[in-house]
């Protein structure tokens, strides 16, 4: 009776957890609990499973150096196992629940002796410990790549971005016909199960997006797996069971196995779910079992239970041997650099490649982006879809803005809410700045908008059309109109209304290529030049008011929110009190323009806002700044921080190396772009940025950085 019930509670646990996991996966839906007109926000942990996930969490750790927010609470599954064993496995994990299900279906494979063989302990199954090796490496050297055959993600993309979809479809194709039926019982029925589904399951607008066949396909075929070998996905490639199956090697609960009374009947291979070899006369694989219990239960002699400080024949640790564990170790190694010898993370970046509001630097957003598809599924306009080649290999399946099918909503930052592993930092709608009135004066910039003038429409053939300005929800408008007389096909004078981009208001949110008339390619569209994390992404303009937004996008942003300081308590900003700055005059060609202004670490946020919280991490004092001018004609903005000693200034400026940077004889170490210098000199960090690119601006740079090092 008691196995019975301990049984009875498994399957109750196993089922709880599904629902919980699916419960939240349809609270990502906006039609469930938004949080108002004006702010949309989420009121249920959808990442939850995630925070759960100790795989994630160290992953994240050895990526990206930090562990982001809520991670920690790994360790309610992680410790539990070090006395319990791979519990979570068995009586946790959704997708373990689906194989268990499945693998529970009646097949031909699995019939007799091919059900106990099937059920025996196999040497591939050291299959998944060499994933995990691989990945732990690959993770040591920036990559969370394996993040792409987590349990959790792979469950969140393939239900999120393709079951649902296809379950919506199909749900849609019955009840729309019902719905207007002639017949007034048939078509009540139907508009009742519509508003029901709809409340519950159904998403406002039936959600497309790419790859979506093939995510569902891959995800059907792993767990058709299990009707011929139970469990194949958690016993061969699983790296989270791999990494539980390490922890559970100091388990204190273990088999108990009486040979005494056991008579060999095999019944506990029947359902064993891991392969862990139950059976008597050969040692019990305490990594390879999930704690289903089935054998216990199955047992008609009672020769199996599961005791506490057991004293038993086992196996422990993993059966890997030196080859095996060679191969993880040079996969992981030599994945890193195969998958990045393309353009994903080179100066010859995808132009179409928009990442959504909020996300880091490219080289360390892949290092924390796991692919889990929470953000692609919380997008209300369905605008992030997984890509395929635009980020390279390395890059796959990540999140992508693709404005024809979906534009980013301006009060919308809930992608940066469901993010588990801070790859799309935390913001807010005010920080994110496109809201009309907000106070931040830096908008969040996922790229910059242009005209095919041979496609559009008022540009190539005469005709009136300014849909893509109504639709530009910035205030004031990227896109404005200005009046032009032309001559049409008659040959007719005509005034039509001309739009243009004014790139220092652009957003990049896609709205205009979403609402473009032409429906095949539109007349504007999107690229990613301009976008805010990337320094070197930048369309650089002759105007000293691009000094502020362009020295924000070049550090990586790294805030903590909730020390952040409030827009309506910003001090007010104080000359510098010592002077590094080089007069006009005193290096050749040279002019100083503006006032040396000041800013403590406390206002630092006003300069650099994003990016404050890196200087404030590494100990800055105090940031002067001033703006230059090179022969009337070159503007620079150069930047003096003061760090609180010679090793901050050291971390701020290692952070700040890029492949195409050239190292050069300044201060204690220096490096030099095309349009910009970088030095440290003691506790003195200085960069100076170029807004205009010409082939004299690196020697006039150098020239004019040489002027402040003989300051410091």
């Amino acid at each position: 009776m008691a196995r019975t019930r301990l049984l009875l509670l498994r399957r109750i646990s196993q089922v709880f957890f599904l629902l919980l996991f699916l419960g939240l996966l349809l609270f990502t839906s906006l039609n469930i609990f938004p949080g108002g007109a004006t702010e949309i926000k989420l009121r249920a942990p959808v990442r939850l499973f995630f925070e759960w996930d100790p795989l994630v969490a160290l992953v994240n750790a050895l990526a990206s150096h930090a562990l982001y927010r809520g991670l920690l609470w790994s360790l309610l599954i992680l410790i539990p196992t070090l006395f319990l064993g791979r519990f979570f496995c068995g009586w946790i994990c959704p997708m373990g629940t689906l194989q268990h299900f499945v693998g529970n279906l009646p097949s031909e494979a699995k019939r007799g002796k091919q059900r106990i063989q099937a059920n025996r302990y196999k040497r591939w199954q050291t299959g998944k410990y060499v994933v995990l090796i691989a990945g732990l490496v690959a993770a040591c050297f920036g990559s969370a790549a394996i993040g792409l055959l987590d349990p959790f993600s792979l469950l969140v993309r393939s239900f999120g971005l393709s079951l649902l979809p296809a379950f919506n479809a199909a749900i849609r194709a019955v009840l729309e016909p019902m719905e207007h039926s002639p017949i007034a019982v048939i078509k009540s029925i139907g508009g009742t199960l519509h508003a029901i589904l709809q409340f519950l399951v159904l998403d406002l607008r039936q959600p497309h997006y790419y790859q979506g066949l093939v995510l569902g396909v891959l995800f059907i075929a792993i767990l058709s797996a299990s009707l011929r070998v139970t469990r194949l996905w958690c016993r061969a490639i699983c790296p989270l069971g791999a990494l539980l199956g390490v922890a559970s090697r100091w388990a204190i609960l273990g088999l108990h196995k009486d040979s005494e009374s056991c008579s060999n009947c095999n019944r506990c291979l029947l359902n064993c779910q891991g392969g862990d070899d139950p059976i008597g006369g050969v040692p019990w694989r305490k990594s390879e079992c999930l704690m289903c219990m089935n054998c216990v239960a199955s047992c008609p002699d009672h020769s199996l239970v599961f005791r506490i400080f057991h004293n038993e024949t086992q196996v422990a640790s993993p059966d890997l041997g030196r080859r095996r564990t060679l191969t993880g170790i040079v996969a992981g190694a030599a994945v890193v650099p195969l998958m990045r010898a393309n353009t994903g993370l080179g100066k010859s970046r995808h132009e179409r490649l928009l990442r959504p509001p909020g996300s880091l630097d490219e080289h360390d957003f892949l290092s924390r982006c796991i692919r889990c598809g929470e953000c692609m599924k919380v997008c209300p306009n369905t605008a992030l879809h997984p890509t395929f080649d635009e980020a390279g290999l390395e890059g796959l399946w990540s999140p992508t803005l693709v404005p024809r099918i979906g534009y980013c909503e301006p009060s919308c930052v809930m992608c940066s809410e469901v993010c588990p592993t801070g790859a799309i930092w935390q913001i807010t709608p005010k920080e994110k700045g496109w809201v009309v009135g907000s106070a931040q004066s830096q908008p969040i910039r996922l790229g910059t908008a242009f005209y095919d003038r041979g496609r559009c429409l008022p540009w190539a053939m005469a005709i009136d059309c300014i849909v893509c300005e109504e639709w530009c929800p910035v205030s004031p408008k990227a896109i404005y109109v200005q009046e032009a007389q032309v001559i049409d096909s008659g040959g007719n004078l005509k005034v039509v209304k001309q739009p243009r981009i004014d790139p220092s208001r652009c957003v990049g949110c896609g709205a205009c290529e979403y609402a473009c008339p032409l429906q095949d390619r539109p007349a504007v569209y999107v690229t990613s030049i301009g976008e805010s994390r990337s320094p070197s992404s930048q369309i650089l303009l002759n105007r000293a008011e691009a000094a502020a937004p362009a020295l924000a996008a070049a550090s990586q942003p790294q805030p903590v929110r909730e020390n952040a300081v409030a827009p309506a308590s910003r001090p007010e900003v104080k000359k510098a009190k010592s002077d590094p700055f080089p007069a006009s005059g005193a290096v050749t060609g040279w002019q100083k323009s503006g006032e040396t202004r000041n800013f403590a670490a406390s206002n630092l946020y006003e300069y650099i806002d994003g990016g404050a919280e890196e200087y404030i991490a590494a100990g800055v004092v105090n940031t002067s700044t001033s703006d230059y001018k090179y022969q009337d004609k070159l503007e620079a903005t150069v930047d003096v921080y003061t760090m609180g000693g010679a090793a901050g200034a050291r971390k701020i400026l290692e952070k700040s190396q890029s492949n195409d940077a050239k190292p050069v004889k300044l201060g204690d170490a220096g490096t030099a772009l095309a349009q910009s210098v970088i030095f440290r000199k003691g506790p003195y960090l200085v960069r100076i940025v170029a807004y205009d690119s010409t082939p004299e601006v690196p020697q006039a740079l150098l020239a004019l950085a040489r002027g402040v090092e003989a300051n410091l």
